[in-house]
């Protein structure tokens, strides 16, 4: 070997040597300087909507902190993926990221041919919050509880309906779940929205609807609509007369429509403990929890690793409700 490719060959070990430690020290360089734009948060559904609100709840909270503007974007279509692809197709900063419902854990099962993995291509940023669901009916509805339900069902034999907000909405899948646990026959009749659904309970088109419960409560308020139940384990603080599902037999129902932000899998660890850290600090301000309060809802928050089991543990879970229900909209 020659003395120049001596030297080659020792300078090529110092560089190798000292990536390392450079490594750290680029990574908390880039999160010092993030964010150095404008942040765009998509949402994969209308406006108006769930995660629209739970968005808009935290956007601008969220810009303070951080100094920039947090801009939420709306970009509806396809249960979703629309909205999943604009943030995949951006750089993975941490300046594009996704205000995510439970169909980061449902998406696959119920598009098996998607062209990307939500669960291998995104990583959790913060939970926000989940809010439980109520079995509404109208006022007029002869039954008193769930139980009362179930054997009106049963005596229906399979000619009982129930409204959705939509195929593959968190209130079609719970009430699948329902029927999976208890045996009853359901007919589903889906909606194009929350609304709607709620509209078709109160002109008695179709019994009941498991409910987001921030969506059905000032209807609930009013003394339009009327809950059999609450999918929580606990009672609503809003609603303390209402009793759980567990409560009326059905030991460790759980029903929850769950929000939090998700960015790809790519963005660095630095960047997500960063914005992980400011979404916390949003999510402890009077204004946030007066928000949550009026919805409903149950504070997530948390490191990532918190809403990341909950994306996983759901992802399981509805995966064998859809399975069973053989559900697929694709």
């Amino acid at each position: 070997m020659s003395k120049r490719q001596r030297l080659q060959a020792i300078s090529a070990t110092l560089l190798a040597l000292s990536l390392p430690a450079l490594m750290p020290q680029a990574v908390h360089a880039q999160a010092a300087s993030f964010p150095n734009k404008p942040i765009k948060l998509v949402v994969p559904f209308p406006p108006g909507g769930p995660s629209d609100t739970t968005a808009r709840s935290i956007a601008e909270g969220l810009g303070k902190v951080l100094g920039q503007p947090v801009v939420v974007e709306n970009k509806p279509g396809a249960g979703a993926i629309v909205g999943s692809e604009t943030v995949l197709a951006q750089p993975s900063d941490g300046h594009t990221l996704l205000m995510a419902s439970n169909v980061i854990s449902t998406g696959k099962w119920l598009f098996p041919r998607m062209t990307f993995d939500p669960l291998r291509d995104f990583r959790a940023v913060a939970g926000v919050f989940r809010s439980p669901h109520h079995v509404v009916v109208s006022p007029s509805f002869q039954g008193q509880g769930i139980q009362d339900l179930i054997t009106m069902a049963k005596q229906q034999e399979g000619r009982m309906n129930y409204g959705s907000g939509g195929s593959g909405t968190m209130p079609h899948l719970g009430a699948e779940r329902f029927k999976q646990v208890t045996g009853v026959g359901l007919v589903h009749i889906p909606y194009r929205g929350s609304a709607p659904a709620n509209t078709a309970v109160l002109a008695n088109e179709v019994p009941v609807h498991f409910d987001i419960g921030f969506s059905v409560q000032p209807l609930m308020k009013a003394g339009r609509l009327r809950s059999l139940g609450v999918t929580s384990l606990k009672r609503s603080p809003q609603f303390p007369d209402v009793p759980t599902l567990d409560e009326q037999g059905l030991k460790g129902f759980e029903l929850y429509s769950t929000f939090g932000i998700v960015a790809p899998t790519g963005t660095p660890d630095a960047v997500v403990a960063k914005l992980n850290q400011a979404i916390n600090q949003v999510m402890e301000t009077p204004e946030f929890k007066q928000r949550l309060e009026t919805l409903g809802a149950e504070k997530i928050g948390g490191e990532p690793e918190v809403f990341q089991r909950m994306i996983n543990d759901d992802h399981q879970l509805w995966g064998e409700v859809i399975r069973k229900a053989n559900i697929r909209l694709d």
